[in-house]
């Protein structure tokens, strides 16, 4: 098959590309506003009641240990910032669009979801130590890494065979659809991302997450997104589609400067964190 190079090349291919809610666009675009304050965000989320009562519920959950209740969505953002309610926002939506597209019998979206989150949080932890002022977009990076999976298991074709027989093959999932229909997931993403109008950040991470010497920009984000992957995958929470664990690349070695006596930590607090998680892992349901 072809590689489309552009989303329009990609739409020939995909029936029904998944559509984000308009809410999310509207969040994307005032939080890159400077004049934007928590008040003005918070009334246009309010205004979906679905979508505000998830990131409460995320808000108050035991991933942020908050003593006290949040009631609105203005205090979480007040609380958290802009950038934290707007990823959780956005990967809240996303999960959402993709679990009404899935059901295909290959595709397993519980333990996508798993491991998305997973990745997630092992992204963010490894921020924390090593890269902190990315913190925010390493975690919504690690949440989003693997849409283009779903949009491959469920959309195209080919890309539906190779879940069929990648349980025999013992490769990942990009490596059985490079081989076989010329291009991977990573592709996918980053096209259906830039489509989205996602920030730049994102598209990037979510396009050389997998290849990270390639990336010329984004280049923390997207390191801590490729540790994060190989980390939660070791700690059993593998992608589906994947039956080769994924190994660390050397330029993400040697720039993070990383030995075992860095990954130790890193690992037991990624172990917490998925222990914390509930609320997260529950949108998937």
């Amino acid at each position: 098959m072809e590689k489309p190079h552009k989303i329009d090349d990609l739409i020939e291919n995909v029936q029904d590309l998944p559509t984000l809610p308009t809410v999310v666009s509207k969040i994307n675009s005032m939080t890159s506003n400077p004049q934007t304050n928590a008040s003005d965000i918070g009334k246009v989320i309010s205004n979906d009641p679905s979508l505000s009562s998830k990131i409460l519920k995320l808000v108050n959950s035991a991933y942020y240990g908050f003593p006290r209740k949040i009631n609105s969505v203005t205090k979480a953002i007040v609380l958290l910032g802009f950038n934290k309610v707007k990823n959780i926002a956005v990967s809240a939506s996303v999960v959402d669009v993709f679990k009404r597209t899935s059901g295909k019998i290959h595709f397993d979206f519980l333990q996508f979801w798993e491991h998305s989150v997973g990745t997630a949080i092992a992204a963010e932890v490894v921020s924390k130590h090593l890269c902190p002022e990315v913190i925010d977009d390493a975690f919504v990076g690690g949440l989003l890494h693997d849409v283009g999976k779903v949009v491959m298991a469920n959309h195209i074709k080919p890309a539906a065979a190779v879940f069929a027989n990648a349980p025999t093959a013992k490769k990942t999932f990009n490596e059985l659809c490079t081989e076989t229909i010329g291009y991977d997931q990573n592709h996918v993403g980053a096209l259906l991302t830039e489509h989205w109008n996602f920030p730049d950040v994102l598209c990037q991470t979510i396009r050389h997450w997998n290849t990270p010497e390639k990336a010329r920009t984004q280049r923390e984000v997207v390191f801590c997104v490729h540790l994060g992957n190989v980390i939660v995958s070791a700690l059993g929470v593998a992608a589906p589609g994947d039956f080769a664990m994924p190994q660390v690349s050397r330029d993400v070695w040697d720039e993070l400067k990383l030995d075992e006596a860095k990954l130790e930590p890193i690992m037991n607090e990624t172990l917490t964190g998925f222990d914390n998680a509930s609320a997260f892992l529950e949108l998937a349901k």
